[in-house]
């Protein structure tokens, strides 16, 4: 198995990516908003995210003594926004359970919200230099390509077996340039479409390779049926401010600013008049938005309607009235976002 780890961390030196904002440092910190922002979205995407981030709560300190609502808005747009609740989750426990230390073993670290096995790991590797494996999506690629396993590699026994293989091939050296050369060569070259096989430094003995199997290895997730789901929005604007209501934390775009939501088609004037101790207003447009997730379609059914009331005193409970021209920069889901600039 040493093939594997000598051949990358020599591949590395010339041929990985050296410059990224989060290497070069020890800071377990950074490391570790790295890692989170980095799970199921791409590098280039993440980059500016970072920076921003890092920006604003340079220390986990400060992270801890945020407002979520602040964490929330740097995040949107990023996706996934549990993880922004996990980190700032994290940052207070750290805080207040390890006096702002971070934990040092891996079994501390993935007693924390957010953080796996894979993910500890290179927390581990990259901060403290300990040898751990790690198995993210372009690791559970390149092993799956390498040894030809086929089979969706997130069943529990391939996974089970893909750990076992990334453990036997840690180096006795050079962990942490083995880790980086390793996500390298899962980001750059084994992709997922356009796999530049003639440059990978495995590809003498990988078997998908030798075997004309890389288009089909690793094998995708098996296709279900995607639901559809339905809700009814009001998007109600008075005096150049849109109202939005905090969603609960559990849930779709938990802690972050919607617009008011209804299972069933709303009676306009009656929430109005129970909501806002208002009646009159003006249908702007309706109309249907759509937003795809990873296992379910969203179909808002939406009702955009001005109201004709200079000044309105009665707010419901977690109700709250945005400018319109400081909503791109809220915490806000991005389909929220395209609603407003679309009807804008």
């Amino acid at each position: 198995m040493s093939f594997i780890s000598n051949q990358l961390i020599s591949w590395h030196q010339n041929h990985g990516r050296h410059d990224l904002p989060w290497q070069n440092t020890k800071n377990p910190y950074k490391i570790w908003v790295s890692e989170i922002m980095l799970q199921q979205t791409q590098v280039n995407t993440v980059i500016n995210y970072y920076q921003k981030f890092l920006k604003k709560f340079p220390t986990i300190q400060s992270l801890a003594q945020a407002n979520e609502e602040m964490v929330m808005e740097l995040w949107s747009g990023l996706g996934y926004y549990a993880r922004a609740r996990n980190l700032h989750n994290c940052a207070i426990i750290i805080t207040e359970k390890f006096y702002g230390e971070f934990p040092i073993t891996i079994d501390e670290l993935i007693t924390l919200p957010g953080i796996g096995r894979s993910t500890a790991g290179a927390i581990c590797v990259f901060s403290f230099g300990q040898k751990h494996p790690i198995l993210d999506g372009n690791v559970k690629r390149v092993f799956s390509r390498f040894f030809g396993i086929k089979g969706w590699p997130n069943t529990p026994a391939i996974e089970k077996k893909l750990w076992e293989l990334v453990e036997s091939t840690l180096p006795k050296t050079n962990i942490e340039i083995y880790t980086q050369a390793l996500m390298d060569l899962g980001a750059t070259i084994c992709k997922r479409k356009n796999v530049q096989c003639e440059l990978c430094p495995l590809k003498k003995f990988c078997k998908s390779y030798l075997n004309q199997w890389v288009d089909n290895i690793p094998t995708p997730k098996p296709k279900k049926i995607i639901p559809t789901k339905i809700i009814h929005s009001l998007v109600i604007e008075n005096n150049k401010k849109i109202l939005f209501f905090k969603k609960p934390r559990k849930g779709i775009w938990g802690g972050l600013w919607s617009f008011p939501e209804f299972i069933d088609p709303p009676i306009i004037e009656i929430w109005l008049k129970n909501n806002l101790k208002v009646q009159k207003y003006k249908l702007l447009t309706q109309g249907i938005h759509t937003a795809t997730f990873t296992h379910y379609k969203l179909k808002i059914h939406y009702q955009y309607i001005l109201l004709k009331s200079s000044k309105i005193t009665a707010l419901p409970n977690n109700f709250r009235w945005l400018m319109k021209d400081e909503i791109q920069n809220r915490a806000l889901p991005t389909p929220t976002k395209q609603m407003i600039k679309n009807l804008a």
